[in-house]
């Protein structure tokens, strides 16, 4: 008999210690707190709440610096929180093996990684093929004449003309940057910065105009989708500290192009510009050079707001969307407090039974990407308030100390009104 109420008492401290020890905070993806849709087409799904988790953790891992090889996009999402500007955007692509890409708001990076497989949500019966380096040809005279037909008078009222023979056809690479150079001076291309959320699978064509009154040149640039926009070619004035219009008097050129690919690192020709300069004419060189890309290897920020985390809210309704993160909808608490406060929320204990709850009813802490929500309840003593959290994903009751309510009672007053 002995033996067994010892045995019964063993028990009973080891669940009591494991309750005294259960952690409060327990900061997991929460779907709820994010909207999910395909990235192109902005199409939400129903069902794509339920990808949050997979989406997240994309691009937690060892990061890689390049994709060296052609891929094939075959999905890309953008995952927005409800109630703040967190935002990323994920893609899944396959080359030699299978990829995940990513950029969020906290790194402001693209990220990249080699994965196992894809989620189970990323279909691969279509893609789209991405190169991995530049092409570029020469253009046609007919397709000049074709891109000189499109009226562009109401960006451009003076009279720009194309010149004959300056079309050229680039198609983009995954991740990359185009550098002109006008001699030495440092130009802008159209299509400088390729990223892969933005990568196009069709020839951009581009050619020259010149505007005789203005001395100016530009560039005329139509985009897979037909889109012309013309741009004024530019080079970098360090004085100035922004890319200013340069002038050619009496503007000839020579397209100077023999390369088919524009290979990493290699000054490419592509023109020779002819204008009057000093009373004398000149000859320059206008050239392209593609630069790879480089994901950044950096350790992932675990904040995924623009302030340090971690957030704690009191609030009457979910977090949703649909109510806005004023006050008094929502308490927020300072970040002066936070710190007491973590340390209230963690020390409280587990029990059996909540309080009364009131119109403030939730508490919310977000912490980088992630989140917990607890239901707020209440117990009115004589001399004092008991303060209870419910965790409804464990179906579990804390308790705050009684210094602990009354800190928490400090931080968020209006509780005690409602």
């Amino acid at each position: 008999m002995k033996r067994i109420l010892l045995l019964i008492c063993c028990i009973g401290l080891m669940t009591g210690c494991d309750d005294e020890q259960m952690d409060v905070v327990k900061i997991d993806y929460l779907p709820e707190h994010w909207n999910v849709k395909d990235l192109h087409s902005g199409h939400m799904d129903a069902k794509s709440v339920m990808w949050t988790a997979d989406l997240l953790d994309a691009c937690s891992g060892r990061a890689i610096s390049r994709i060296e090889e052609n891929v094939t996009v075959y999905h890309s999402y953008e995952l927005n929180r409800t109630f703040d500007d967190a935002h990323k955007m994920v893609m899944y692509m396959e080359g030699d093996r299978p990829y995940a890409v990513c950029y969020d708001s906290a790194s402001e990076q693209i990220r990249a990684e080699e994965i196992d497989e894809f989620p189970h949500f990323v279909h691969t019966e279509e893609g789209t093929d991405i190169l991995s380096t530049p092409t570029i040809r020469t253009g046609t005279h007919d397709e000049l004449k074709e891109m000189e037909q499109k009226d562009q008078g109401h960006f451009y009222p003076a009279p720009v003309r194309l010149l004959e023979g300056t079309m050229i056809h680039v198609t983009p690479s995954l991740y990359s940057q185009i550098d002109l150079s006008i001699g030495d001076q440092r130009g802008f291309f159209p299509i400088s910065h390729l990223d892969p959320f933005n990568a196009q699978t069709e020839e951009v064509a581009i050619a020259l105009g010149y505007d005789e009154q203005s001395k100016e040149a530009y560039f005329y640039y139509e985009d897979e989708d037909g889109l012309t926009t013309i741009l004024p070619l530019v080079v970098w004035n360090e004085k100035e500290h922004k890319h200013m219009p340069i002038q050619f008097e009496g503007l000839q050129v020579e397209q100077v192009l023999r390369e088919d690919i524009l290979e990493p690192g290699v000054k490419t020709p592509l023109y020779t510009f002819s204008f009057i300069e000093d009373g004398k004419r000149v000859n320059e060189e206008i050239s392209l050079t593609y630069l790879n890309g480089e994901f950044s290897t950096h350790d992932t920020v675990q904040n995924a707001s623009n302030s340090n985390g971690p957030f704690v809210y009191v609030h009457e309704k979910p977090l949703n969307g649909a109510i806005d993160i004023q006050y008094p909808n929502v308490l927020m608490a300072e970040e002066n407090d936070i710190s007491d406060l973590m340390n209230v929320i963690d020390d409280a204990t587990p029990v059996k039974r909540a309080g009364d709850v009131t119109d403030y009813s939730r508490l919310t802490i977000v912490d980088g990407w992630g989140g917990q929500e607890f239901q707020l309840s209440f117990k009115e003593r004589s001399k004092k308030i008991d303060i209870y959290l419910t965790d409804p994903l464990r179906n579990q009751t804390f308790k705050l100390s009684s210094k602990g309510a009354e800190r928490f009672l400090d931080i968020f007053p209006e509780v005690k009104e409602s």
